[in-house]
């Protein structure tokens, strides 16, 4: 195994390690079954990746994929009722 490759592995456990934490806390902390974190990341590849196929500019496309996540977190929490 060479550095880039364990680059790569350390870059990828540190982001899975982030998406394990936003679902610890809605199942045990807020006591609410919330996968919106784990459907998040490929809705936003698949928005980002749409937008840089037709030729976007990739700021843009980061952009507009972080707000479609941030509107599937709303229309979660708008369908919650506390």
């Amino acid at each position: 195994m060479n550095i880039l490759q364990f680059l790569g592995v350390l870059e990828l456990g540190l982001l899975y390690g982030l998406v394990t934490l936003g679902i610890y806390l809605t199942f045990r902390i807020i006591n609410f079954p919330d996968l919106t974190v784990d459907g998040n990341f490929p809705l936003s590849a698949a928005v980002s990746a749409a937008l840089l196929v037709q030729g976007g500019s990739p700021w843009i496309a980061t952009c507009i994929a972080t707000l479609t996540g941030c509107l599937a977190g709303f229309i979660t929490g708008y369908l919650h009722p506390l």
